[in-house]
């Protein structure tokens, strides 16, 4: 039986952003994943510009897609918004997470794919953990196995995750396109349009309750899409996204660690989850190096990540039950305000957070509630 620092159990962004930070501190990591690189995944891949500084510089060679338009739409109206410089990236799943692994393994960790966990219990030493190839041993566990995780399951056996439920497909185009499209007609959540190097990524989400006929959403979504080609004949793969919801456990418990979608970390408002995996699974490899040498405690990585992003989260849970309850009344306001929307776009530039936009506008938006009010769709 042999032992490591760490295991980790999934090698998505979170996972493999823990597993690159602690190899590369000198940690000895094992990381199980059930499948293999490259494989499917659904997700729009949507990384905001905030991201690249916590990537390597040549990550770059994985985007498909700088965006500079954003286009808010709700039935017949429009609102399209500009950038200088792009405010989000675009990315293949498939690639963007490969690219990942290759990074944790070239840093020295071991990858084992095609390797699922079977069981684990945690130890007065550390933990032990069953998979297809074997049993190995570790001081520390970081649940990074997404939505659904069996490892935060056995930890929290009482924590019932808020999820909504998307529909996914990549489709062809009839022209290069390189706007994002949000469309906020899909009830109770957004449609989106995300265009990739050979098509898009096409998909609708239901952030505030349980769809009853996803399908039905999805493909009316697709007809009001002019310029979607062959999109009735492909058919769509469910996901779960596992939104932030307070109150939270913590993300560590004893030798655990939970990470990413595991710990149901995605914002509240339009589901963006890539950036908080990857920042949740440095922050927690931060903790666990620092733990070794005594500086601090793992719980240090709760305390960061609660103080750094849980504030936003509240912030971005209570826009997002004003948007998709009005949604009308949110385009309408945009388009009436366009600094407003700048002012969202530097939050995902990296510029401002959500507390610092909401603070900027909302006395704004209050001051001309009326005339909003009356506004006719």
């Amino acid at each position: 039986m042999q032992h490591y620092d760490i295991i980790i159990v999934g090698s998505g962004p979170a996972g493999s952003a823990a597993a690159a930070a602690l190899a590369r501190s000198g940690r000895s990591v094992l990381v199980l994943e059930k499948a293999k690189h490259p494989r499917h995944k659904s997700c729009g891949g949507g990384l905001s510009a905030r991201l690249l500084r916590y990537l390597d510089e040549d990550v770059k060679e994985v985007i498909e897609r700088n965006i500079l338009h954003l286009s808010f739409r709700f039935k017949k109206k429009e609102a399209v918004f500009s950038s200088a410089t792009p405010v989000a990236y675009l990315v293949a799943r498939s690639r963007f997470d490969a690219y990942l692994v290759d990074k944790a393994r070239e840093a020295g960790a071991e990858i084992r794919e095609s390797c699922p966990m079977e069981d684990w219990r945690e130890t007065p030493e550390g933990v032990e953990v069953q998979s297809r190839a074997g049993r190995e041993t570790a001081s520390f566990l970081v649940a990074a196995d997404g939505a659904g995780s069996r490892v935060a399951q056995k930890v929290y056996p009482a924590w019932i995750q808020r999820r909504a439920f998307s529909l996914e497909a990549e489709i062809p185009l009839r022209t290069k396109e390189e706007t994002v499209w949000i469309d906020l007609t899909v009830p109770r959540g957004y449609g989106w349009v995300f265009p990739k190097e050979s098509g898009a990524a096409v998909g609708v989400a239901d952030f505030r309750g349980k769809v009853q006929r996803p399908h039905r959403l999805y493909l009316d979504f697709i007809e009001r899409q002019a310029l979607l080609s062959e999109a009735q004949q492909t058919f769509p793969k469910g996901c779960t996204i596992p939104i932030h919801q307070q109150p939270v456990p913590s993300l560590v418990r004893g030798r655990v660690l939970l990470v990413g979608d595991a710990a149901g970390l995605v914002d509240p408002l339009f589901g963006e989850g890539i950036f908080y995996a990857i920042r949740s699974g440095q922050m927690a490899a931060k903790a666990i190096s620092a733990s070794f040498t005594g500086s601090k405690k793992t719980e240090s990585y709760d305390e960061e990540f609660r103080e750094a992003f849980y504030p936003d989260f509240r912030v971005a849970g209570f826009l997002a039950k004003w948007v998709y309850t009005f949604p009308a009344l949110f385009l309408e306001m945009t388009r009436r305000h366009p600094a407003a929307m700048e002012l969202y776009l530097d939050v995902l530039r990296g510029k401002r957070t959500y507390c610092d936009f909401w603070r900027e506008v909302k006395w704004a938006f209050l001051q001309k509630w009326i005339p909003f009010r009356r506004t006719a769709v």
